[in-house]
């Protein structure tokens, strides 16, 4: 009896010697609802890139990127996602935060219509369209900077206010407005494929030249202070990077994988948003750089863009609106 005790004890002991260690919990909150954008977040969670780099993260939907910048601001998510143009503005009017990683660096931004009432597809025909955007939405600031840079005001549309980004489709799809502001790889093929009505986009760089760095994954800067935090973050986006390279190399299969966190995207729908996605990754400036790196240049555009045609008070110091030090080289494996 005392021996089987001893073995029942050294089984036990042995168990927990070999078992895996406890993976640590990490929310990420997402600027918006889910989308074929945030697939390379759920492969490097279904691949087990996360896990490999002891996290246990949890990926949560977001309700626009001025909340989910709040947010960030007030620590309630240290670390979350949102539209780059948004996160700048914050950062003028004083929150603490700062992208540590910019992972769709040209806008995507674009008009999207139906195809059998498009408007606008030119410049003369902005003036007077209705568009439709939802409240704290990532494209307004964007879209100031358009206008402004085209000639134009905000007052030279009318603007129609939804509550979410179904809104926004159900008032173009019912001609109660002749476009929404929305990402050329998202909304516009899924809303074709969806409900059969041929859609149409075109994007604002095509139309004024306007394109700033887009969304980022940032971080607050009273959190980053702590130094266990920053071995959190590094091995968060080394993981998040391998995520993105593990989609651009294999991208049906990413798109099955987001389809089991969104199972209402079909596989053609999450593919094209993957594939639009993958298109705007880099700039000139970032080609042969590390996944998510950005370039000081990149911000200075973006910058001189928003302070220009929509009021951002610029920082003398651009370091203000970004880091490269918490990422990797690839092949963003985990550090023995």
């Amino acid at each position: 009896m005392k021996n089987r005790l001893l073995l029942v004890i050294l089984l036990l002991f042995c168990s927990q010697a070999f078992a895996q260690p406890k993976l640590e919990k990490f929310p990420f909150r997402l600027n918006w609802t889910l989308y074929g954008e945030h697939a390379p977040f759920f492969v490097a969670r279904d691949k087990g890139f996360y896990a490999a780099e002891g996290l246990d993260v949890e990926i949560q939907e977001g309700s626009g990127s001025t909340t989910v910048a709040q947010l960030v601001a007030s620590s309630n998510s240290p670390v979350a996602y949102v539209d780059a143009a948004t996160m700048m503005r914050g950062i003028s009017n004083g929150m603490p935060i700062k992208a540590v990683g910019v992972t769709l660096q040209q806008s995507p931004m674009a008009f999207i219509y139906r195809a059998d009432a498009a408007r606008p597809t030119k410049l003369s025909e902005i003036k007077g369209s209705r568009i439709a955007l939802t409240a704290g939405d990532a494209s307004l600031t964007i879209f100031t900077a358009f206008m402004g840079k085209v000639g134009m005001k905000l007052e030279d549309v009318q603007m129609i206010t939804v509550a979410n980004p179904q809104g926004k489709e159900q008032a173009v799809l019912n001609k109660q407005a002749d476009a929404l502001l929305g990402y050329f790889m998202d909304q516009g093929p899924r809303m074709q494929l969806q409900t059969g009505v041929k859609m149409g986009w075109t994007r604002l760089y095509d139309l004024g030249g306007v394109s700033t760095l887009s969304s980022a994954m940032i971080a607050n800067n009273n959190w980053l202070k702590d130094a266990k935090n920053q071995d959190l973050l590094r091995r968060f986006l080394r993981a998040s990077q391998r995520g993105w390279q593990y989609t651009f190399d294999n991208r049906a299969e990413a798109a099955e994988i987001f389809r089991k966190a969104a199972p209402a995207f079909t596989q053609e729908i999450a593919l094209l948003e993957v594939d639009g996605t993958m298109s705007i990754i880099r700039t000139d400036r970032t080609k042969g750089k590390p996944i998510a790196w950005s370039d000081v240049g990149d911000w200075r555009d973006s910058q001189d863009l928003l302070a220009k045609y929509a009021k951002l008070n610029p920082q003398s110091d651009l370091n203000a609106y970004f880091t490269n030090e918490y990422l990797s080289e690839p092949p963003y494996m985990p550090k023995k």
